[in-house]
């Protein structure tokens, strides 16, 4: 095997060292924003889950009239009774770019990439990947700060993402995939 027949290994080893190291940085930062420690404990979680008072801590709650004025973030602690909550979604948002801008550097001139722009399955697939998932993570991450998560929650969340990376993948294949010059003449 000589070094030239080497090199697509390289490069594939090399992305998915850069998509690794995307996806840890990103954890990184978002439990470092989130948790202000790198590795959360389940303690930790609960505290977010719980708008951030703990367990036995008298709280003011207000009203739903008064959280019309907006710019905060507020956690549901029982029905009708909001608090405003610590948590944001910065975080989020810094994680979720991280991730991205290593999974498109990992993208480039992969074999992924060239079957997504030639089929509808491989455009749903990469649109999947790359809407479906951070739109999941940000329904859950809203839905936890708010203190509003459960199961069934968090179900619809998933099935929506999914739902919505799936059209957009269909809407891109039929819009820029389908009716690119390159693929005219192939039709």
């Amino acid at each position: 095997m000589t070094p030239r027949d080497m090199r697509p290994a390289l490069h594939d080893g090399i992305r998915l060292l850069v998509l690794l190291l995307g996806l840890c940085m990103g954890f990184l930062t978002y439990s470092y924003g989130m948790f202000h420690r790198l590795a959360p404990t389940w303690s930790d979680i609960a505290t977010v889950a719980h708008c951030g008072v703990p367990a036995n801590a008298s709280v003011q709650a207000s009203d739903t009239a008064r959280l019309e004025s907006g710019g905060s973030f507020f956690c549901q602690i029982s029905p009708g009774k909001w608090i405003k909550t610590p948590y944001g979604t910065a975080p989020l948002f810094l994680a979720l770019g991280i991730a991205l801008v290593s999974a498109v550097g990992a993208l480039y001139r992969s074999s992924l990439l060239r079957w997504a722009t030639r089929s509808a399955r491989g455009l749903i697939t990469l649109l999947l990947l790359l809407f479906g998932i951070p739109m999941t993570l940000l329904g859950l991450q809203l839905n936890l700060i708010e203190g509003t998560l459960t199961l069934g929650g968090a179900l619809r969340i998933v099935f929506y993402a999914a739902f919505a990376g799936g059209a957009m993948g269909l809407f891109f294949w039929y819009i820029l995939v389908r009716h690119s010059p390159s693929n005219r003449s192939a039709t």
